[in-house]
């Protein structure tokens, strides 16, 4: 039995593979990546089309192409593809190992790859043909994104995973192996319970991560047969071997030492080799997985990001301002991101701009766009020199985009403001909610978590129903919890104001049509 054809892999949106992500990551660092309204794309080990298919959504002038090993799972994604009518994506049944990286054999040439949770579980020959194939594959001016688990992070982990392999000795099936490990976790979680000391600790966020996984994670990463960490510096060697180069992470901050404080910096101040100061900050920030950019080894980029280029994109910030922003000096102050997670700010014109772009989001925009305000007021409150200081306010900017606080994009985008009077969700929304999907793709990528009232909602929106018929159709809260402490029109107002604050987040985020509404 294949594991692979009986535990359907999580199916989801992976932000930092989109076409958009990618490009605006391979024009900072020079490369003249193609535009992704219009490229062309192909995802290896696509499963169901989770990530791929609301990708064809979002970029209907661009052509994508998913290759999955499992007949089962591409087929699945084939009927929610017909079941939307999207007709510029389709997934099909291939092994890597058959596929010929040649480019006039069939499949041409690409302009982004995305090989998501493969390279690490896969053996070395498939390892190595996944490499070639990206070479052979991309577009001259194309980028391949792989994702892997390095050493030493993944050290902890891998003995973790050596407890459940040997728990699972004896037994073949897949879902019994689940069944059996899961167990082993509660055992580990009681029996770690009060063990002092920070490897334990460590071991009990694993545990606990664990637990809430989905079993295909736990299995593909901890039961499966195959899994290969390895060093950052062999990764890129094996790149180079098959006629890659390592353009960048995308996770940017995780480049610079200074993002590991101010000793690391200092501790790698003689490293020339950008290369080798990446191993070491995998070794100093016990690293144990990797998301990175790829192109071919004859295309043309630059070895540093530019500042310059940065200033170019327009920007977009899901923020909230602190009560008390400090625009007259430079002490810092928290910015809330959706999590609650709060991104330190200092400068004052920085604190302006991201002000100015969170008032906007979802829109993005160019920065010459929010600057002449921003600085006009911190000109009236800090000074002309505060004002003028660019340098500052890039450099603060760049940190935030960095460290993905804030979004960067090729071009501006600006989007309706208001509700519709009948909102409708989009048709790719309603048709994973049918299925019963507990998250759904957001217009950036994103996946959204669904509550049954949020999930109950989206069945309703239709672009017949205006708020009061919404409100009507959802069950009373008040009535079903048998609350009767409050009056009918109380609980009207609180079902009101609970299906106009899901509507919002729904608008926020991208699940309503954009084309308006009406059936």
């Amino acid at each position: 039995m294949d594991p692979y054809d009986s535990l359907s892999y999580e199916s989801i949106c992976f932000p930092e593979t989109h076409p958009e992500s990618m490009a605006v990551l391979g024009r900072l660092m020079g490369l003249a990546a193609a535009e992704p309204s219009t490229c062309r794309v192909l995802e290896l080990g696509c499963a169901s089309g989770g990530n791929l298919i609301p990708m064809a959504e979002g970029l209907p002038g661009a052509r994508l192409l998913g290759i999955d090993r499992s007949g089962s799972q591409a087929e699945a994604g084939n009927r929610l593809i017909e079941a939307v009518g999207f007709g510029n994506v389709r997934l099909i049944q291939g092994d890597i190992l058959d596929l010929d990286p040649e480019p006039g054999a069939g499949l041409g040439q690409f302009d982004y790859i995305i090989a998501h949770g493969v390279y690490s579980w896969v053996p070395a020959q498939v390892q190595e043909r996944l490499l070639l194939l990206g070479r052979g594959l991309l577009a001259p001016n194309g980028i391949l994104y792989v994702s892997y688990n390095v050493l030493p992070g993944w050290r902890l982990r891998g003995a973790l995973r050596d407890i459940l392999l040997d728990a699972c000795r004896e037994e073949r099936d897949p879902r019994q192996r689940l069944v059996v490990a899961r167990g082993v976790l509660d055992r580990l979680a009681r029996g770690l319970a009060d063990v002092p000391g920070a490897a334990a600790d460590l071991q009990r966020e694993e545990i606990r991560r664990l637990r809430d996984a989905p079993g295909s994670y736990l299995y593909f990463e901890y039961l499966d047969e195959h899994h290969s960490p390895m060093l950052f510096r062999d990764f890129v060697r094996a790149c180079e071997a098959a006629g890659l180069r390592y353009l960048c992470d995308t996770q940017l901050h995780t480049q610079f030492p200074a993002t590991l404080g101010d000793s690391v910096e200092a501790a790698l101040a003689d490293l020339e080799d950008g290369l080798e100061v990446e191993q070491w900050l995998d070794f100093l920030g016990n690293r144990a997985f990797r998301q990175s950019l790829l192109i071919r080894d004859d295309a043309e980029s630059e070895d540093l990001l530019s500042l310059e280029r940065f200033a170019a994109l327009s920007l977009c910030a899901d923020l909230r301002p602190p009560a008390r922003a400090r625009p007259r000096d430079s002490r810092p102050v928290s910015f809330a991101r959706p999590s609650g997670e709060g991104v330190e700010v200092c400068h004052p014109l920085t604190k302006g701009v991201l002000t100015a772009l969170g008032d906007a989001f979802p829109d993005a925009l160019p920065l010459g766009e929010v600057l002449p305000q921003a600085q006009g007021s911190v000109a009236q409150l800090a000074g002309l020199a505060t004002a003028d200081d660019l340098s500052s306010l890039l450099a603060e900017l760049f940190g935030l985009f960095a460290r993905g606080a804030i979004q960067g994009r090729l071009h501006p985008r600006h989007l309706p403001r208001g509700l519709p009077e009948r909102p409708r969700v989009r048709p790719l929304v309603r048709a994973l909610v049918e299925e019963g999907r507990p998250q759904v793709p957001t217009r950036d990528h994103g996946n959204l978590d669904l509550d049954p009232l949020a999930a109950r909602l989206i069945g309703l929106l239709d672009g017949t129903r205006t708020l009061g018929e919404l409100t009507g159709a959802l069950p009373d809260p008040h009535r079903d919890s048998g609350d009767r402490g409050r009056g009918s029109s109380g609980g009207g107002r609180d079902a009101a104001r609970q299906v106009q604050g899901l509507l919002a987040l729904f608008h926020r985020y991208g699940l309503l049509d954009p084309e308006g509404s009406g059936p």
